[in-house]
């Protein structure tokens, strides 16, 4: 299961994803920052803690045409930056992979492995990102 907090004042989405991600949970995540609040939160910056996944039970594939299609729905008026926490190494190759495939003019994604990074890139002080790590 994720877990999702927003932060209206940083306009920032921080996300943490549990052990396991699916097609079901992440088709829910998508519909929580599209579809929910006339889809207020798809121009928000996003926080995503991957330090907990150990399995993807998704093609890459559909990951990247269900994400395009959320997309195409609502395009922001300025790109959104996403910030992926990664500390540990066997990941790792799986999020180049979804940076090389998501990321555009639209949204900027960066990859880091220190929290300190990924508030930096953000523009938000590191303790916004903590609750998320924990």
């Amino acid at each position: 299961m994720w877990a999702l907090n927003i932060n209206e004042e940083t306009k920032l989405l921080v996300l943490k994803i549990s052990d396991t991600l699916t097609l079901d949970e992440l088709s829910e995540l998508l519909k929580e920052i599209y579809d929910k609040n006339d889809g207020k939160f798809a121009a928000f910056n996003r926080f995503v803690n991957l330090s907990a996944l150990k399995e993807i039970k998704i093609d890459l594939d559909t990951v990247s045409s269900r994400v395009h299609e959320y997309r195409r729905q609502m395009k922001p008026d300025t790109s959104v930056k996403i910030s992926l926490f990664v500390p540990h190494r066997y990941i790792v190759g799986f999020s180049y992979l979804y940076k090389s495939m998501l990321s555009d003019a639209l949204f900027k994604l960066e990859i880091f492995d220190s929290l300190h990074q990924c508030a930096e890139y953000l523009s938000v002080d590191k303790s916004v990102l903590e609750d998320a790590v924990i």
